[in-house]
């Protein structure tokens, strides 16, 4: 059976596979030993070197003495440690316990997450926040299967995460034995590699690949699941073992090639309304783009992965494009003669109709992922590297052209600025009701600089915090882009906590997203970890409600989330939820005390909760319709109005 992926499988075929009773799909492996291979699959192209990882300590002072054997389970430990690991987030449970005994005796923190769920979430939030990878480990059965709408979000967004998971004995596998789960197979289709370790031996080198693979090329995903009696297993680790996947095709970043880098800049020579659009690629490469814009003065626009990479404050910043983005930047996308697109993927959200998105454009699309290349909109100039070489070649390349070399965009910029002062983010009051784009807005006045953190939940809230708050740096904004998830922005912002100690991080959630994960408030307190929610709580799925208002005429369909039989009332009561958890809190009702409920809470040590109440009839605009286009762009309109 043929299968075609935009990240295609590679696979190694194994000579003499371990019995499994009941397979869901041939199980690949690849060999260390004949006695007892290790399985894994991978769900990228790439090509490890024999040297030792990026992250490998050299200087590691180790608790063991060099020939004494020890547990499997400490060996696993051990080489998290010289990875350069601190943190874990860690649920127990009888397929684990054994790492969680090991983890007592070393130096890594490890947090316990009140659900798998929370732990993996916070890994993303300590990954996303840090570019560093986030390590998670979970039990067998439920316990993976818990986080594997975490894996799913991190691979969408190519988040680097080890996901280290317990499974049960080489001897019960395939044996329907308690919380068995395949999970090989189950998550091959969420990680960007995955392994079963069969053998003790391979410790090392796993959890070395691992990190490797995490973060090489595109980032994402990686799982290793380990039978106990692995862990229990006496044995002399091997800390040179050198990385090997035979069967992996190269696809390690390249040095851009030199004939699409002068195609480019002829391109922007020859161009009158260029626009440049950066995204989740383009993490790593803030730097090199906002020093790209100063030679060049190319307006920029973001998808959301790429929000903070040029400031929001920035004149020549459009901010986001796509459905619920600006205005001015869809009009730019919609005008511009040439589009630059590095590190974005052009999917729905971003391009809305497809047949309509930068018609009048040559594109060019730089990408480190050859799969993403043409896969959606065809490029007339591609590159595939690294973002970072790509902007920091043409660089040098404008450099050495010296000041005569120049662009003249002042026309184009001055008609994008016309558009800026037309079409505002703007949002309308109503008496003494808060509106929500007010409270991120104060927010956003009362934090005022790069070090402070924003996490989000799923939904109108979060469309509300992309719009109207001003991200000045990478990684400053953690929201689940491509997959969406709610229950996303609690344990994200405490695991940026963790990685980002003496930071402000709040949490703007919405009251629909924040209690899929509240039970992380217990977390939160007892490990003292300083998260601020801000709370935007209308009481209804309010995305839900902003579709039912214009597309079914205002019928609620489970789409209210207070007591039916005391709508009036507010339920239910999160200050209780965050009194159990011994979390300070307070609510707020009115505009005019607003700016003070905020303030306190930014003052306050420690977590706090603040519950802002909200109208459940207001709109997020603008907003370009599902498979519409610019021109179909809704500009003002809210519950009150239409019913």
């Amino acid at each position: 059976m043929a299968t075609t992926l935009s990240r295609p499988f590679i696979f190694n075929t194994p000579k003499s596979p371990p019995t499994i009773s009941r397979p869901l799909m041939p199980l690949p492996c690849s060999y260390n030993r004949i006695k007892k291979p290790s399985l894994h699959v991978t769900n990228n192209t790439l090509n490890i070197p024999t040297s030792t990882a990026p992250f490998q300590q050299t200087d590691f002072a180790s608790r063991f003495a060099p020939d004494k054997p020890r547990k499997g389970a400490d060996i696993i430990v051990e080489a998290l440690e010289r990875q350069g690991v601190t943190t874990v987030f860690a649920y127990p449970g009888g397929a684990s316990i054994e790492i969680h005994q090991s983890l007592t005796r070393s130096n890594i923190r490890s947090i316990l997450p009140r659900h798998e769920q929370g732990g993996i979430f916070a890994a993303e939030g300590y990954a996303r926040s840090s570019g560093t990878p986030g390590v998670c480990l979970v039990s067998s059965g439920p316990g993976v299967t818990n986080i594997m709408t975490g894996l799913m979000d991190a691979y969408s967004d190519s988040i680097p995460i080890l996901a280290i998971t317990g499974q049960v004995s080489q001897k019960l596998l395939g044996t329907d034995a308690f919380q068995e789960t395949p999970v090989v197979e189950v998550t091959r289709y969420m990680t960007k590699h995955n392994y079963l370790v069969l053998d003790v031996d391979d410790i090392p080198r796993i959890i070395k690949e691992a990190f490797f693979l995490a973060t090489s090329g595109r980032p994402g995903p990686v799982l290793i699941d380990i039978p106990v009696d692995v862990q229990l297993e006496l044995a002399v680790p091997n800390w040179n073992q050198p990385c090997k996947l035979p069967s992996c095709i190269s696809s390690l970043p390249k040095e851009p090639d030199e004939l699409a880098l002068r195609q480019t800049l002829k391109l922007i020579v020859e161009s009158k309304n260029p626009v440049l659009c950066v995204g989740g690629g383009c993490l790593n490469s803030s730097e090199e783009l906002r020093k790209f814009v100063g030679l060049t003065g190319i307006p920029v626009t973001c998808t959301t992965m790429g929000l903070g990479l040029f400031p929001c404050t920035d004149e020549l910043c459009l901010r986001m494009v796509g459905m619920f983005g600006t205005v001015y930047a869809n009009y730019a996308v919609n005008e511009c003669d040439l589009l630059l697109a590095a590190g974005v993927r052009f999917n729905e959200r971003m391009t809305s109709k497809l047949e309509d998105f930068a018609t009048r454009a040559k594109i060019v699309h730089i990408d480190i992922d050859s799969n993403e290349i043409g896969k959606v909109k065809l490029p007339d100039v591609s590159i595939c590297a690294d973002a970072k070489l790509v902007f920091n070649r043409m660089n040098m390349i404008l450099e050495s052209k010296g000041v005569g070399f120049m662009f003249d965009f002042s026309a184009w910029r001055e008609e994008l600025h016309e558009q800026k002062k037309k079409y505002p983010f703007s949002y309308k009051t109503f008496g003494e009701e808060i509106p929500p784009q007010y409270a991120i807005q104060i927010l956003n006045e009362l934090t005022d600089d790069e070090e402070t953190i924003i996490s989000t939940g799923v939904g109108q809230h979060q469309m509300w915090a992309i719009q109207f708050y001003m991200y000045k740096r990478a990684r400053q904004l953690l929201t689940s882009s491509g997959f969406g998830s709610m229950g996303f922005g609690l344990p994200a912002a405490m695991g940026a906590a963790v990685a980002n100690p003496g930071a402000i991080v709040v949490d703007i959630d919405g009251d629909g997203s924040f209690i899929m994960n509240l039970q992380e408030l217990a977390a939160i307190k007892a490990e003292n970890i300083p998260v601020k929610i801000l709370q935007i709580n209308n009481q209804y799925l309010g995305m839900n409600v902003e579709y039912e208002d214009r597309y079914f005429e205002a019928n609620r369909a489970n789409s209210f989330l207070g007591d039916p039989v005391r709508k009036s009332e507010i339920f239910p009561d999160m200050l209780k939820f965050a009194e159990a958890c011994g979390i300070p809190a307070a609510r707020v009702t009115k505009k005019k005390d607003v700016r003070a409920a905020i303030q306190l809470m930014l003052e306050t040590p420690g977590p706090y909760l603040l519950d802002v109440m909200v109208s459940y009839q207001e709109h997020v605009v603008p907003m370009i319709p599902y498979d519409k286009s610019f021109k179909d762009t809704i500009l003002e309109d809210d519950g009150r109005a239409l019913h």
